[in-house]
């Protein structure tokens, strides 16, 4: 009895055997059919004609820019289904309008775009068409009305961080001092020009800027001490002081109402 018991032992080990390695095989050809039935499901939803896009949402805290401009922008610009989509050509629509700083769109099952739109905040004009924002964005609207009282500023291609950051530099200082920055230029050669709403233009050349700068702000108390002349012009460029054109006084105005006398330095 115990050899039969032995030999059935030993016929019953290939059957776990194969169970051992069918299993997997089982498993494997399940995984696989659901892959391809998903990806076949995929295929066909992502053709351009199925799940087509239908609603838009757009939330924005907005001066200038009007949700429903947003809206027609990016129906125009829906190129396919939920899945097909070309998002990224969706964002570069939306930010191709002239007020729009930043746009973030995701989809919202089973037929919705929404989008959050951050409007560009205008800090400066810049050259003769176009505005600036705060964070050193170039960009154009169609009209410019209602900005003329704004600051222009100007520079070459690539220059507009650095101007912005030297225009933000230089306004609490000139106020300090009782001055309105009306412009502010880097040209072609790298040399900054400031100028100001009592016709004061400081030239400051390529080098020591900071510090020249500085000096000229140091020393403007005295330049407007003597109330028969206004200084015209004032060139920092020169290592050891600077130069000034000076414009005689109407008769009955006075250089600066709250200038007191001051020794030049």
């Amino acid at each position: 009895m115990a050899a039969a018991k032995t030999r059935r032992g030993q016929r019953g080990r290939p059957a776990r055997t194969e169970r051992s390695w069918l299993m997997p095989i089982i498993l494997s050809c399940t995984l696989l059919g659901a892959g391809a039935v998903l990806a076949g499901a995929y295929h066909y939803l992502s053709q351009p004609g199925r799940l087509p896009l239908r609603v838009v949402e757009v939330q924005g805290k907005f001066q200038r820019l009007e949700a429903g401009a947003i809206e027609r922008v990016v129906l125009d610009s829906i190129d396919g289904g939920f899945f097909s989509c070309d998002m990224q050509k969706l964002r570069e629509a939306v930010l191709g309008m002239p007020w729009v700083e930043d746009v973030s769109i995701r989809r919202g099952w089973p037929d919705r775009l929404s989008m959050v739109v951050t409007e560009q905040v205008p800090l400066a004009r810049w050259g003769d068409d176009a505005l600036i924002s705060v964070g050193a964005t170039i960009f154009r609207p169609q009209s410019l009305d209602g900005f003329s009282s704004l600051v222009r500023l100007s520079g070459p291609k690539g220059s507009a961080q650095r101007v912005v950051a030297f225009f933000q530099a230089a306004v609490p200082v000139a106020r300090a001092r009782g001055l309105q920055i009306s412009e502010i230029e880097l040209d072609q050669r790298r040399h900054w020009w400031l100028r100001f709403d009592n016709a004061l233009t400081v030239s400051l050349g390529r080098e020591n800027v900071d510090y020249r700068l500085a000096q000229f702000f140091r020393v403007y108390p005295s330049l407007v001490a003597e109330p028969q002349r206004l200084p015209e012009r004032v060139d920092m460029r020169y290592a050891h002081g600077f130069a000034v054109r000076w414009r005689e006084v109407p008769v009955g105005e006075t250089a600066h109402p709250d200038a007191k006398p001051q020794e030049k330095v």
